[in-house]
């Protein structure tokens, strides 16, 4: 090939080795762990190391459990305790997301960021009522009746009870439900 610029898309381009990841992401290692809570084991002591430093699955890891015991363990001991941690992790990464996104030199870093700070708000949404959408409707009936209708309305009533007994001869024996003098309102 005479210019390595023009390079058909079916070949691709010639790229250099991969870089290591910096062990962010989580492996299915993370989840090989016990699943036996040690009995002298702080729950405390573990929220306390999750809000300052770790990750569950760094946590897990130097305990010798999986990632997922622990979270079950955590939800079932300080189940309060543990919704808040997350709450203030999830503050924290939205802060960080926000910052990142004032800092962005490039598209990538501004992608990146602005995707972290989608994840923060979808977990408050879950975790903080204030980032909940408000799902309240108020609906308000108001009937109001004129009453200059009054007397229309009584001779409606009138004409009515007129053709029910007309049709009905049993209708004269029954007392007149609503009786309405009609009201000079002038």
């Amino acid at each position: 090939m005479a210019n390595e610029a023009h390079v058909r898309i079916d070949e691709g381009l010639k790229r250099g080795p991969r870089k290591p990841q910096n062990g962010s992401r989580r492996s299915p290692k993370a989840d090989l762990g016990s699943w036996t809570i040690p009995p002298d084991l702080n729950p405390h002591e573990v929220l306390q190391r999750y809000l300052t430093e770790a990750t569950t699955s760094q946590i897990a890891g130097q305990y010798g459990l999986s990632r997922k015991a622990l979270v079950k363990w955590l939800r079932e001991t300080v189940p309060g305790e543990w919704r808040a941690v997350q709450l203030v992790r999830a503050h924290d990464l939205k802060d960080c997301a926000t910052e990142e996104i004032g800092f962005a030199t490039d598209a990538l870093s501004l992608a990146r960021a602005r995707e972290l700070l989608k994840a923060a708000q979808f977990e408050l949404t879950s975790l903080d009522k204030d980032y909940q959408p408000k799902q309240q409707v108020t609906i308000t009936n108001e009937i109001r009746i004129e009453t200059v209708l009054d007397g229309e309305a009584c001779a409606l009533l009138g004409k009515i009870r007129a053709r029910s007994v007309a049709n009905n001869p049993n209708a004269a024996l029954l007392q007149p439900i609503i009786d309405v003098e009609p009201t000079n309102n002038e």
